[in-house]
């Protein structure tokens, strides 16, 4: 009995192809003998033919119900005391909504702010993330797979999440490429993607970038059809959208909602929350949910339908010319409002909000939703659903769907998530496609982004430019040496710091990946592998034109081999730099946290990277991070490059002789200058020559001790020939400093710089396993 029940039900034959009938022929086995629904129309109202009914999904809710824990315990509070505390009742957001959304309808979600629309919207979409969900949603009969939910449904979100590099083009072919099955070719790709874009009137914005904060793009309108477009190209049974209208005018509102109509005319199911809907826009739904503080204040019919239930239910509809309008106003004024007193002698607010629950739930409508969601839990007929509709559909001469949708629905079909843990059969490529893809898309789209080369490749010459007029021609005398070595420093703070600019476009770009991440669009790690790739070609550039401008114009060893290591070094160091920044970024939950981490972790590198305080000089408690640093390996690699196996004479002319006033004077001046800074050894001092040519007895030079040439002992020396500095048969006198003393003063002694590039390389794995992980496991998405 109960089978044949529904097979007259609007679950049946006649809904599923639309016939348009009166509520009393289709009795369900509830007396609808009230006049106030006798005419009344079964959704979906359309004749069939109009629309392939099995393009959508029958959503169906089952004393669905969201509740929000409060708690007032906090981490570090006393166990004890947290425990003791008197647990606050839990917030019910949703409460025990039971219907059932049938496809071939567009239905408006309504209510007034904090009712429980978007909450709604996300339990059914499969995305709230946050409270205990009680209750059921069945997707034709049958909980949906996370698979399902990424591969047949898709979301709209009330904030568009586009890359703004991207034309209107390049996004929709972009996201042909990723949700498109494999098996199609290129050129049918191309072909559902400009399919798409006519069906959503986007030709002439077809080459406008889609633009952002800082950059002009495409209209307001022309954005929203963009993110529906990119939701339609894998042809999803279902499409969900929050406030789509919201921050548009009422023209172009229209427009949009226009665009969607036609979506769902095609069959699909449409469920769409607004926030004060123009009668125009209005008028285009087909059903309508009401909410009122979590409640069900209506669940059937749109347009004069639910005026007239309302109507009935005692209150006027005089002084409207917008039925939403009317709504809004009738449920009141969202959770606060529902449940504060009115003046005194007026109904409370909360006998009025029971009054129009209570109201619905003993309406004739809420019976019939009970009945089609009981008949769909018992499974009923849902095979005999799917057969009536293949019938109508060859009676009324359904046209077959292009075969480039047909590949999408076998794709569809063959897919299984029988854990209920989306499979790898979600998403439409393999790992390698998905990252080629990714790179040809997103790398030429960055590549002719003016902010994306300016952060990467423009920074980088304005840092090379400045840094040459300081350092030009450095001398190599000590002072000199002593300026290279800062220079090197600098070096690697421009590799490592320019990377700090970077988080602003990475916290933009989040809400673009976890959109294309919930759509299966591809898997984190291409996500990670393709940023890897781009920021690595992207920093080999940046560095080929920063060296040549800093290393030859600031006089660094003149080796061809030492230049290429200088290279491969600052690029190991700026990769590094961008790993580091990508995953302290991805980890952090909004961009004021990621503008602060970002630079104390570098600042931490650079405060132990052996410039600043000598490794001998740093606390105990911070020698860790210097054998970790990649900043003090970065500088280490560059130092040993620099200064490995080099000599640097320093001549002191005699002819000063006669303004120091004695020999002595001279000799203890030149070697305090190289004593006191560390750069002359002992040994350094014996090999003391003249320009003159005249030579010392090396011999006897070997028993003056290091305190008799600083004190110019003049019989040590007499002996050795140095009583002759004073006159003008030496000349100058010149003693080579050793880079080698130069790596001693930073602790660098011994170092190889392949060994200490080698730790800046071990680095990168490190780095780039923390981006992963704080991808996977950070969503920062709470709704």
């Amino acid at each position: 009995m109960v089978d044949q029940e529904h097979e007259r039900a609007p679950g049946g034959a006649e809904h599923q192809q639309g016939g348009r009938s009166s509520a009393g022929s289709h009795d369900l086995s509830i007396d609808i003998a009230d006049p106030k629904f006798r005419g009344e129309k079964v959704f979906p109202s359309r004749s069939a033919g109009e629309a392939d009914l099995t393009n959508g999904i029958t959503i169906s809710l089952h004393g669905l119900t969201l509740e929000m824990g409060d708690r007032s315990c906090f981490p570090g509070a006393c166990l004890r005391r947290c425990m003791s505390q008197k647990r606050k009742p839990r917030r019910a957001i949703l409460k025990n909504i039971t219907g059932v959304i049938w496809p071939g309808q567009m239905y408006a979600l309504l209510g007034p702010s904090g009712a429980g629309k978007t909450s709604l919207l996300d339990v059914i979409s499969g995305r709230k993330t946050t409270g205990e969900i009680s209750g059921k949603v069945l997707f034709d009969g049958k909980e949906p797979t996370s698979l399902r939910l990424k591969r047949d449904t898709a979301y709209v979100q009330q904030q568009d999440a586009l890359l703004s590099s991207f034309t209107v083009y390049e996004c929709i072919v972009f996201t042909a490429m990723l949700k498109l099955p494999a098996i199609m070719s290129y050129v049918d790709k191309r072909s559902r993607a400009l399919e798409v874009i006519e069906k959503m009137g986007l030709f002439k914005a077809m080459n406008t970038k889609i633009g952002g904060p800082l950059s002009r793009g495409v209209s307001g309108g022309e954005l929203k059809r963009v993110s529906i477009a990119v939701c339609l190209i894998n042809d999803p049974q279902c499409l969900f959208l929050d406030e789509p209208t919201s921050g548009l005018d009422s023209a172009i509102a229209l427009d949009v909602m226009e665009a969607v109509k036609v979506l769902a005319d095609e069959g699909r199911t449409v469920l769409c929350t607004i926030h004060q809907p123009s009668a125009a826009i209005f008028d285009l739904f087909g059903a309508t949910i009401l909410l009122r503080a979590g409640y069900v204040a209506y669940f059937g019919p749109g347009r004069e339908q639910v005026r007239d239930y309302f109507v009935a239910q005692g209150h006027p509809y005089e002084g409207y010319d917008n039925v939403a309008e009317y709504l809004l106003e009738t449920v009141g004024g969202g959770v606060l409002a529902a449940f504060t007193p009115r003046a005194v002698g007026s109904p409370s607010r909360k006998n009025e909000t029971n009054s129009i629950i209570k109201s619905y739930q003993n309406s004739q409508i809420h019976a019939r939703n009970l009945l089609w969601a009981k008949n769909i839990t018992n499974d009923v007929d849902m095979s005999s659903i799917r057969s009536q509709q293949l019938e109508a559909e060859r009676v009324h001469g359904k046209t077959e769907r292009s075969e480039q949708l047909n590949s999408m629905r076998s794709f569809r079909s063959d897919s299984s998530d029988s854990d209920g843990v989306l499979s790898d059969s979600a998403y439409a490529n393999n790992p390698f496609s998905e990252i080629g893809i990714m790179v040809k898309f997103r790398g030429l789209a960055s590549w002719k982004d003016a902010q994306f080369l300016g952060t990467r490749i423009g920074l980088a010459v304005i840092f090379a430019v400045i840094m040459a007029t300081f350092w030009a021609n450095s001398a190599s005398d000590t002072h000199g040496l002593m300026t290279q070595a800062s220079l090197l420093f600098v070096c690697v703070g421009a590799a490592v710091f320019t990377t700090s600019v970077y988080v602003p476009t990475l916290i933009e770009e989040r809400p673009v990946f976890l959109r294309e991440r919930h759509d299966a669009c591809y898997r984190v790690i291409s996500y990670v592998m393709h940023k890897i790739i781009i920021e690595g070609v992207t920093g080999i550039a940046a560095v080929l034109i920063f060296s040549p401008i800093v290393y030859w114009s600031c006089s660094l060893t003149d080796h061809v081999y030492s230049y290429i290591f200088f290279n491969i070094t600052l690029w190991t160091l700026n990769f590094a730099a961008v790993m580091l920044t990508l995953a302290v970024a991805s980890a952090s939950p909004n961009v004021e946290i990621a503008g602060a981490a970002v630079p104390l972790v570098m600042t931490l590198n650079f405060f132990c990277g052996g410039f600043m305080v000598l490794a001998d000089k740093l606390p105990v408690w911070w020698k860790w991070l210097y054998t970790i640093s990649y900043v003090q390996w970065g500088f280490s690699a560059l130092m040993v490059n620099q200064f490995e196996g080099q000599k640097y004479p320093q001549c002191y002319s005699m002819d000063t002789v006669s303004q120091m006033g004695s020999s002595q004077e001279l000799m203890m001046n030149i070697f305090s200058q190289g004593l006191g800074n560390g750069l002359l050894q002992g040994e350094d001092l014996m090999g003391a020559t003249c320009s003159t040519g005249h030579d010392f007895d090396r011999q006897a030079l070997t028993t003056c001790s290091l305190g008799q040439f600083a004190s110019y002992d003049s019989r040590c020396l007499r002996d050795a020939g140095m009583s002759l500095l004073g006159s003008n048969s030496c000349g100058d006198l010149c003693v080579s400093v050793k880079g080698e003393s130069v790596l001693d003063m930073f602790g660098l002694e011994g170092r190889d710089k392949w060994h200490s590039l080698g730790y800046i390389a071990a680095n990168l794995p490190v780095f780039c396993l923390m981006f992963y992980l704080a991808l996977r496991f950070l969503k920062h998405e709470s709704r």
